[in-house]
């Protein structure tokens, strides 16, 4: 009797845990096989959590895979205080090899092997700011 008390409880706790542990699995693979390159930022927007806002924020950008058609995608990360994020800017981010429907914020390691896409005149003012 007292498993059947105990087996909900444990189901609460065990399944949103594998399920973030899965996610940071699939981050870090993508991170090191996916595909890293900048993003144009189109707009931002606050997140709300329980009615009030959090520290996330909802990034609108378009992204370029090499060889593919600019799409539209948005990706949810928290922005520190202070710092000033505005349209046009270009962001780093890693395609995710599996689902490319998914991106994340490139790390260091993944900035590395960054792919340059778009128009030449693009290309080559990334590449000066790189250098």
């Amino acid at each position: 009797m007292r498993i059947w008390v105990w087996l909900p409880l444990v189901l609460v706790i065990v399944g949103p845990l594998t399920y973030f542990l899965l996610q940071k699995l699939r981050e870090s693979r993508a991170q090191k096989k996916g595909i890293a390159v900048y993003a144009t930022m189109i707009s931002i927007e606050p997140v709300k959590v329980f009615g009030k806002f959090s520290a996330a924020m909802k990034i609108n950008l378009w992204v370029q895979a090499p060889g593919e058609a600019r799409r539209e995608v948005s990706l949810t990360s928290r922005i520190p205080e202070g710092q000033k994020i505005e349209a046009g800017m270009m962001l780093p981010v890693v395609i995710d090899p599996l689902d490319p429907k998914k991106i994340y914020p490139a790390n260091a390691e993944s900035m590395k092997r960054i792919q340059l896409t778009g128009s030449r005149e693009q290309r080559r003012q990334m590449k000066r700011q790189r250098l």
